[in-house]
């Protein structure tokens, strides 16, 4: 059924309690990088590398129940976290934040995208622009087109198969192989695995905080939740989501050891293909592809949906005299089948590692933290340089980023925004101070 409004394209017929709000917040949250990368974090960095990138999207999302919780009370009621920095920003800050916006939620769908890649190459024996072909189709019609309310019937179907898959499977493969003969092997062929006073390990655990801190602080799909979920039951149903997002990536680093405690590997795909061997009964292998589908169109769909909502509201209306709901949600629909159309184009050409391209834009998250909670925790309208200090360091750790470790820029990002923010602060109280002596 066709949305009536665009406010019901935007956030469905009803408001969320806790339960639906807690599927809809996993629906976006248990992504493809969820199931690919945590097993890259945990085959790079050892099993402590995949037990940290767990805790670190878990209490990023625990945190964000505060900084809900605050926008709620400041903000009751809007459509899109455009909204909310309309009424706390300039417009010269606005417009960069904006843009900043765009640019992320562009690289988190392109992320999506080379997971539905991975995917359609472990799974099918045809030119990859198939399969990816008819999952940008899919995504387009279900989220694009359907709108919220479509995008709520799917969640609850897609939330069982990931929690069915990150259940039974693991449980099937500990009961058949054992604890004992995992560790063991674990010990024979991957023993820096086990290792935990590795500096790059921890390098990695405080570089992922800072970005997941500014991805989950800085996500549209996020904040659009936040406006439809009852204004008391915010904290505890982002606080329990982190608790329950937990679960999905302790499963999937669990299952993936389970296929390379018998020898080496190469790659992920060399994994995947190792995993497809492991299961040999077809429910559980059937049980694992519904999972990771579900997990890559909940998010890319849920992703999607966010953007166009803010492109339309916040960056076309604005400048359209006149316009009703209906031209607003064919706005809507033409803008997913662009967008789709551009992160088709962009997966098909460049490849990089997931991992890698997830923190690739750690760079942009961490400059965005403390601008972002600035804005929230400020009363009334912010200074312009708060927005610029993030645009700021933003250039300034990719230019240095060839010169620096990944990691080392994602620092470096952050405490330049930081610093920039410190600076304009005490000479901008320094200079008012001294205006009223002067009056």
């Amino acid at each position: 059924m066709r949305s009536r409004t665009f406010q019901e394209y935007v956030q469905g017929p009803i408001q969320l309690g806790m339960g639906l709000g807690i599927i809809s917040l996993l629906a976006r949250w248990v992504t493809g990088t969820t199931i690919l990368s945590s097993p890259e974090s945990m085959v790079k960095y050892g099993v402590f590398g995949g037990i940290g990138y767990a805790i670190m999207g878990a209490v990023a999302l625990f945190m964000f129940s505060f900084i809900g919780k605050r926008v709620r009370q400041d903000f009751p009621a809007g459509l899109t976290m455009g909204d909310y920095l309309k009424t706390r920003l300039h417009p010269l800050g606005y417009w960069i934040l904006l843009v900043i916006l765009v640019i992320t939620s562009l690289h988190i769908l392109f992320i999506q995208g080379m997971a539905a890649s991975t995917l359609c190459q472990f799974l099918f024996d045809t030119p990859l622009y198939v399969g990816l072909f008819f999952f940008f189709v899919f995504c387009i019609l279900f989220a694009g087109f359907g709108g919220l309310k479509l995008i709520h019937g799917f969640a609850a179907f897609q939330v069982v198969f990931m929690f069915a898959a990150v259940i039974l499977i693991p449980l099937y493969f500990f009961v058949k192989e054992g604890i004992q003969p995992v560790y063991d092997g674990i010990r024979l062929y991957h023993p820096y695995m086990l290792v935990i006073n590795k500096y790059d390990l921890w390098s990695f655990i405080f570089a992922g905080l800072l970005v997941g801190f500014g991805q989950f602080f800085f996500d549209l799909t996020s904040w659009q939740r936040l406006f439809m979920i009852e204004l008391k039951k915010v904290p505890l149903t982002f606080s329990l989501s982190g608790l329950i997002w937990l679960i999905f990536p302790l499963s999937f680093s669990s299952l993936f050891i389970m296929v390379i405690f018998t020898g080496g590997f190469t790659d992920i795909h060399s994994i995947l293909e190792g995993l497809a061997n492991k299961i040999t009964t077809p429910f559980f292998f059937i049980l694992f592809v519904l999972c990771a589908f579900s997990a890559i169109t909940s998010t890319f769909g849920a992703c999607l949906h966010a953007l166009v909502s803010l492109i339309v509201a916040n960056m076309i209306v604005p400048f359209q005299n006149q316009t009703n709901d209906q031209q607003k949600i064919r706005m809507a629909y033409l803008l997913s089948i662009c967008i789709g159309a551009l992160i088709f184009m962009a997966t098909l050409f460049y490849s990089p590692n997931l991992l890698e391209l997830l923190f690739y834009s750690g760079n942009i998250y961490s400059a965005l933290l403390a601008p972002i909670l600035v804005i929230v925790f400020s009363r009334g309208k912010v200074a312009n340089f708060i927005p610029i200090s993030a645009a700021l360091a933003i250039a300034a750790s990719y230019i240095i980023q060839p010169y620096a470790s990944e990691f080392q820029s994602i620092w470096f990002s952050g405490i330049i925004s930081f610093t920039i923010i410190v600076v304009c602060t005490i000479f901008s109280f320094i200079k008012n101070s001294w205006e009223l002596r002067k009056v």
